[in-house]
C-alpha cells in the first residue's frame, strides 16, 4: 500500500465533521497488519470493529498522533506559557489530530526549567515532559542558547529533582560528556527515554552509550556528529544499529528527501518516530513577528527563521509531518512514525481516531472507550 498518496491539500483541516461514522473500507493497520479493512464504529461501545474489506479502500483510519519533542505551537511556548496558555494549544492540536505529547524545554537556567515543568500536566494530553539540555554538547548546539549549557553532574546537584521527577519521559543529552555513563544508566533503569543529540559522539561512544541504556536519537542528523567514511558518527550509528529509534523532523527543510528515504530504509519500520520539534511559530500566519528564546524570528512557510534568514526551528505539526511521510514513504510509514511507535514508546495506547480522506484531509475524529484498541 505504499503507493497510497494524498493529493493536494490545504496545511490545516477547517472542519472536522461530526457527523456518525458508518462501515467503510479503509486503510488502516489492524489486526493483521497494514492493509486494507471493512471498519465500522459502534457509537455505544465506542470502538472500532474491522472484518475483511467489501471493496476498495475509500478512507485511511489513523490513531492519534503522538509528538514526542514539542516546544511550543500556535504561538505559545512551553517555557513562559501558562497553564490556560498551554491548554488552549492543546486544544489546537487536538484539532490536528494529536492524542498526546511531552511538552519539551530547551537548554536554560535551572530556574526558568523548572518553571516550564511546573505547567508540564496542564492539560491531560501531556503525558509527562522532555528534558533537552542543558547536559549536551558546546560543538552542536543547534538553536539552544549555549551560554546555558552545563556539565553533566557527577554528585548531587540542584537539577536532581528534575532528573528524579516522575514526569520525566524523555532526555536529550550528549552520551560522550564526562558523567554520561552514570545518567544514562540511572534514568534508563527507571524507563526515561534517554535520547542521543546535540551531540559529538562517536559510532563507538554511541554503542557504549546504548549498552548503558541509551535507546533513541533526537532530530536524527541535525545537532549531532555526521556520517564520515572514516569514522561513522552519531549518524552512522542511527542508521546501522537497528536497536535505535530514531527521531525525524520531516518538514523537508531540516532532512531533505534524500536523507530522510536513507533513514527509511535503513531502519525498521517500528524504529522510526516522526517529531515535529515545533515551536511558537507553528500554526501562525506567515509572515508574523514573534520573540522566541530571546531571538526576533520570522514565520515562514513551515519553518521560523532569524531576521537575517538563519532556520531558527520548526514551523510544522505532527499533521504536517504525517502528509509528507505518506506523500513521499507511504501511509503505513506515516502511520507507524507519528502514530503507533511514540505512542508505544510512552506506553499511549490509541484512543483518538483521525479518518482522513485520500487527499490527505482530517474529515472526522473519533474517540474509543474505555478499553482502547492496542495494535
Amino acid at each position: 500500500m505504499g503507493t497510497v498518496t494524498p493529493g493536494s491539500r490545504s496545511r490545516y483541516a477547517e472542519y472536522v465533521s461530526d457527523v456518525v461514522f458508518s462501515a467503510k473500507n479503509v486503510f488502516a493497520v489492524g489486526p493483521q497488519g497494514f492493509g486494507t479493512y471493512r471498519a465500522e464504529w459502534s457509537p455505544t461501545a465506542r470502538e472500532w470493529s474491522f472484518s475483511p474489506p467489501t471493496g476498495p479502500a475509500e478512507l485511511a483510519l489513523v490513531p492519534g498522533f503522538v509528538d514526542m519533542h514539542i516546544h511550543g505551537a500556535f504561538g505559545v511556548d512551553f517555557m513562559t506559557a501558562s497553564s490556560d496558555e498551554l491548554r488552549q494549544m492543546a486544544r489546537e492540536l487536538r484539532r490536528v489530530g494529536y492524542q498526546a505529547l511531552t511538552p519539551t524545554t530547551v537548554t536554560a537556567s535551572l530556574a526558568a526549567t523548572k518553571e516550564a515543568v511546573s505547567h508540564a500536566e496542564a492539560d491531560d494530553m501531556f503525558v509527562g515532559f522532555h528534558l533537552e539540555g542543558p547536559f549536551i554538547s558546546p560543538k552542536h548546539p543547534g538553536a539552544q542558547p549555549s551560554s546555558f549549557i552545563q556539565p553533566i553532574p557527577t554528585e548531587s546537584s540542584d537539577w536532581d529533582p528534575l532528573l528524579e521527577d516522575a514526569g520525566l519521559r524523555q532526555i536529550t543529552l550528549a552520551p560522550e560528556l564526562p558523567g554520561a555513563d552514570d545518567l544514562i544508566s540511572r534514568l534508563s533503569r527507571r524507563g526515561v527515554v534517554v535520547s542521543m543529540g546535540h551531540t559529538d559522539a562517536t559510532f563507538e561512544q554511541v554503542e557504549h552509550a546504548v549498552a548503558l541504556g541509551a535507546s533513541q536519537t533526537t532530530h536524527t542528523y541535525n545537532a549531532m556528529r555526521p556520517l564520515h567514511h572514516r569514522e561513522a558518527g552519531t549518524v552512522g550509528a542511527a542508521l546501522l544499529d537497528s536497536d535505535i529509534y530514531t527521531e525525524l523532523i520531516y518538514d523537508r527543510i531540516h532532512v531533505s528527501r534524500a536523507a530522510a528515504s536513507l533513514l527509511v530504509r535503513c531502519k525498521p519500520i517500528d524504529r522510526l518516530i516522526a517529531v515535529s520539534d515545533s515551536t511558537m511559530a507553528a500554526g501562525m500566519p506567515i509572515g508574523a513577528e514573534l520573540k522566541m528564546w530571546g531571538l526576533d524570528v520570522v514565520v515562514g512557510d513551515k519553518q521560523v527563521r532569524l531576521k537575517d534568514g538563519t532556520l531558527a526551528g520548526s514551523g510544522i505539526t505532527l499533521l504536517d509531518a504525517f502528509q509528507n511521510l505518506w506523500e513521499d514513504f507511504g501511509l503505513e510509514a506515516a502511520i507507524y512514525a507519528c502514530s503507533i511507535n511514540p505512542g508505544r514508546r510512552l506506553g499511549v495506547s490509541p484512543k483518538l481516531w483521525n479518518l482522513f480522506n485520500l487527499e490527505g484531509h482530517i474529515i472526522q475524529q473519533l474517540e474509543s472507550g474505555e478499553k482502547p484498541a492496542d495494535f
